[in-house]
């Protein structure tokens, strides 16, 4: 389980260190990708399959299945972290998360998520005041699942 929030910075060839404990549990291959919050997401490499195959789950024949599973995998990298633990972030991804310089690396759980410090810290403020309709929201969809 990836937790905690932690600041590294890129290198001038695009590389970042990530935190010891995180190389430990993404394992030798990792795939990054495009987040939808103009963040990076950071899977181990079997779980980035298993991650699109549930968007897939649902069918091949929506325009938003194939939308998601082309926006998440057509700039998606995989790489396996160097000695030093630094994977490199081709200039598209890190165009897409505005990243230069610092980086926030943060445990989501089941994956990494790699965030431009000012826009984690709205995005984290946001988060904290709107927990509480979300946390609603979700109980009220598990409370709806488990009535089926």
């Amino acid at each position: 389980m990836f937790v905690g929030e932690y600041s590294h910075n890129l290198d001038d060839k695009g590389r970042l260190t990530l935190p010891a404990r995180m190389r430990e549990l993404l394992g030798v291959s990792v795939v990054v990708t495009r987040g939808l919050e103009r963040c990076l997401l950071v899977f181990p490499a079997a779980d980035f399959e298993k991650f699109l195959s549930g968007i897939n789950t649902v069918g091949m024949g929506g325009a938003d299945v194939r939308g998601l599973s082309r926006y998440f995998s057509s700039k998606a990298t995989e790489d396996s972290p160097d000695k030093q633990g630094r994977v490199n972030l081709p200039q598209v991804l890190r165009d897409h998360a505005n990243l230069n310089g610092e980086v926030m690396v943060i445990g989501a759980f089941d994956h990494v998520e790699l965030w431009d410090p000012a826009l984690y810290e709205k995005q984290d403020l946001e988060l904290v005041k709107n927990v509480p309709d979300m946390s609603e929201r979700v109980n009220e969809a598990l409370l709806r699942i488990r009535e089926k």
